[in-house]
């Protein structure tokens, strides 16, 4: 038929794009009826009504039922604003998973019989205690070392000595893993120390939300704050697979949900450099649905500029979308 050699070579954004402009054009109006104007097949149809969906960019409206266009922008503030209850209803589940666990072993386990030596905690008070824990910790793991950080980062001398403590994992062939939260990667010197961490080989990502500080050595030890809102208090060292496994199914949802970052090669310049004003205008007029040619016109800058603006802004973030960079960058109060 006409409409499917029409549309036949469109993806699903394409066929989106086609279904808005119609309604745009036309006003609200029946699926069946814009189906049949722009002469879509039921797989294209499909495909086309989703992806506008999804993006929230249609609705049905209140009074005909029918369905009609939302505003690119008013789409993204949703967007936005359903990924942000989503990440903190996944942190507060998270840090929940934590005070159940920690009311189980304190609380209940004692009631219980239970065979020697299957679970222990022990408590660690003071930072000097913390240390040597930590010390020892990395001496005895055998395969892999997990761990994930909210931030901020400690001072710098202390990061050199974690550098060179990871480097000498990774040449025992050791897996080094690290998580750190968005807000981490805010820094020259923050994002010095990431991608100096990347290239010893260790394997770090980011992630919007991190929940607490968590430090797992392959599936029989794990370190952790007593209170996840006080990284510096008192920290409790479990030992033993049964509950060891717990933290690690928590650690690989985080990690799943993560980005990578990759050690970046030295051209001579600070590729990751704050972001310029210019940066930061170009972020929100992304976020207010503007197109690159109206972004240009308001700059007062040529399309080949707004491009390289908004590739600069995407590594900065780490992301692989403008939606994605959309996400992370009011995660991180930068729009």
């Amino acid at each position: 038929m006409a409409g499917a050699a029409r549309h036949g070579d469109l993806d699903a954004a394409g066929i989106g794009l086609a279904i808005y402009r119609e309604l745009l054009t036309n006003g609200s109006s029946e699926r069946e009826k814009v189906d049949a104007s722009l002469g879509l097949t039921q797989e294209e149809s499909t495909a086309g009504w989703h992806e506008l969906d999804g993006l929230g960019l249609i609705r049905p409206s209140w009074r005909t039922g029918k369905m009609e266009t939302v505003e690119p922008d008013t789409a993204l503030i949703g967007l936005l604003a359903r990924q942000r209850a989503t990440l903190l209803a996944q942190r507060d589940g998270l840090t929940a998973l934590a005070e159940a666990a920690e009311t189980l072993m304190e609380r209940y386990r004692p009631m219980v019989t239970r065979e020697p030596g299957e679970v222990e905690v022990e408590v660690l008070t003071g930072a000097a205690r913390r240390r040597e824990f930590v010390r020892d910790f990395t001496v005895t793991v055998t395969e892999v070392i997990s761990s994930m950080h909210p931030g901020p980062l400690p001072p710098p001398e202390f990061l050199e000595t974690s550098l060179k403590t990871d480097r000498a994992l990774i040449e025992r062939n050791i897996r080094v893993r690290a998580i750190y939260g968005q807000s981490v990667n805010s820094g020259p010197r923050q994002r010095k120390y990431l991608t100096d961490l990347a290239a010893l080989g260790a394997e770090v990502r980011l992630i919007p939300q991190v929940p607490f500080d968590l430090l797992v050595a392959d599936e029989h030890s794990a370190l952790t704050p007593t209170d996840p809102t006080d990284p510096e208090g008192p920290a409790v060292v479990i030992r033993g697979q049964t509950l060891i496994r717990s933290y690690l199914a928590m650690y690989e949802d985080c990690w799943l949900r993560s980005v990578p970052i990759t050690a970046k090669p030295s051209n001579g310049q600070d590729d990751e450099s704050e972001l310029t004003e210019q940066h930061r205008t170009t972020l929100r007029l992304l976020a207010n649905g503007l197109t690159d040619e109206r972004i240009a016109r308001t700059l007062g800058v040529s399309l080949r500029t707004v491009s390289r603006l908004v590739s600069e802004v995407m590594r900065y973030l780490d992301a692989e979308s403008r939606f994605q960079a959309g996400v992370l960058a009011a995660a991180n109060d930068l729009i």
